[in-house]
This record gives C-alpha cells, sequence and structure tokens, in this order.
C-alpha cells in the first residue's frame, strides 16, 4: 500500500473512534458524522422538540469551521514548501482531543459528560473542530480522493471504483483470458481505489468498535489512544516527507 493510503486508513480509524466517544460521551451527538446530525436536527425539530434538534444543529457549523482552518492550514504549510504539509493541522488536532480529553474527563458520570450547559457545549465544540481539521487532510489514492470522515462518500468511491473494475475485468477477460486479467488486476487503478475505500471504512468502523469498548474501561482518557497514533502519523510525515502529500 502507498504512503497515502495507509494515512488514510489510519486517520480513519481515529475519525471512527472520536465519533464513537463522541456519540456516546456528548448524547448522542456526532462529532464527526454530519450527516447524522443534520437527520436528527431535522427529524427532531420537525416533531417539535426543539431541544434536541439545536442540540444536534450546534456542531456541524463548528466542524465547518474545522474543514476550513485545515484547508487554510494545509495551503499554507504548501505554500512554504513544508515537509509534511498535513502536519500541522494533525497537531492542532491532537492539541483540541487532549484539551477535551482533560477538560472533559473530570465533568463524566456514568459516561456521559455532565457538565453545565456552557460549559457542555465548549467542550463538545473541541472534538467536532478536531475532525473538521482531519477531514481537511484529504490524501488521493489511485486518483480517488478519500475522506476519512466522510463514511458516505468513502462507501460512494468503493462503489464506483468497483463497478469499474468490473467493466475493466470484463473486457480484458474477453481480450486475454482470466489468466492475464488477474495478473493484471493488482495494478489497475480503479480495483486500488475500491480497495483503498474498502480499508477505510472497515478501519472507521473498528475505530468506532474500539472506541466504545475503550470508554466503558477509560471514558475519555481512551482518547489517548488516537492522539497516539495521530502523533506517529504526523511524525513519520516529518521525517519522511511524501513526495504525493
Amino acid at each position: 500500500m502507498s504512503r497515502a493510503a495507509l494515512r488514510t486508513v489510519a486517520l480513519g480509524w481515529v475519525g471512527g473512534f472520536v465519533d464513537a466517544i463522541g456519540f456516546l460521551a456528548l448524547f448522542s451527538m456526532f462529532t464527526a458524522h454530519m450527516s447524522g446530525n443534520s437527520v436528527w436536527f431535522g427529524a427532531a425539530i420537525g416533531a417539535g422538540n426543539w431541544r434536541v434538534g439545536l442540540h444536534h444543529l450546534f456542531p456541524i457549523p463548528l466542524f465547518a469551521t474545522g474543514l476550513a482552518a485545515g484547508a487554510v492550514t494545509v495551503e499554507l504549510a504548501r505554500r512554504r514548501r513544508l515537509r509534511a504539509p498535513f502536519a500541522p493541522a494533525l497537531v492542532i488536532e491532537m492539541a483540541l482531543l487532549a484539551l477535551f480529553m482533560l477538560a472533559g474527563a473530570p465533568h463524566m458520570g456514568d459516561g456521559s459528560l455532565r457538565a453545565a450547559p456552557g460549559a457542555f457545549y465548549g467542550l463538545a465544540a473541541l472534538p467536532a473542530l478536531a475532525m473538521g481539521l482531519q477531514n481537511a487532510t484529504l490524501s488521493r489514492v489511485a486518483g480517488q480522493t478519500l475522506h476519512t470522515t466522510y463514511i458516505t462518500g468513502v462507501l460512494q468511491t468503493l462503489a464506483e471504483s468497483a463497478v469499474r473494475y468490473g467493466f475493466w475485468l470484463i473486457r480484458e477477460v474477453r481480450g486475454h483470458g482470466w489468466r492475464p486479467a488477474l495478473r493484471g488486476s493488482p495494478g489497475e487503478p480503479a480495483l486500488r481505489a475500491a480497495g483503498a475505500a474498502a480499508l477505510t471504512w472497515l478501519a472507521y468502523a473498528a475505530g468506532a468498535l474500539g472506541g466504545g469498548l475503550a470508554t466503558q474501561y477509560w471514558e475519555l482518557h481512551a482518547l489517548a489512544l488516537p492522539i497516539a497514533l495521530l502523533m506517529v502519523i504526523a511524525g513519520v510525515d516529518l521525517a519522511w516527507p511524501d513526495a504525493t502529500a
């Protein structure tokens, strides 16, 4: 796998882990899955439950702000020709998650963040900003741009790439037979893109599973795991810059 694909899979795991912890600790608020928050917001407002609707509306502009801030950070890093253009955004993401973990841990009770409304939403803003920042660190794998928190788009990439590979395989089998077609498959960009998308989805789901399990034992302190992985990703990018980043 390419460096870009490995980075994308690792960040997918981080996204799923953080989103699961946010969902459990912040009363079903997603910090990365804005489609889910949008449905909660619309459905709750439509049913007349303004409190729940506004609760799920809250992270959406913050996620968008994080996206914009991440895009600016990555663009400035590229213009200044930094060795690793994604590293500054990842460092800021780490800082936001660490602040959420350290400041929120004393307010945890029965697996949820229990604080006054002002403190609660001030803390909830941190992981939403962090996930927006992460989603700005896009990677191109086999000609496809893969997001690490927008999983609907990842599944779309998986399906479209699988279809393209299927048509390629049929054409190759008709022209050259099964064996040459299968031997040439590993180098086919559509198959590589489908594989990277599938691994990203699996990593996100595995991260969510890990976040759900870890939060039962360590509550917000479980965020030390994705923070440590982000440190590794940023460190590798700084030590061995990826020319495709």
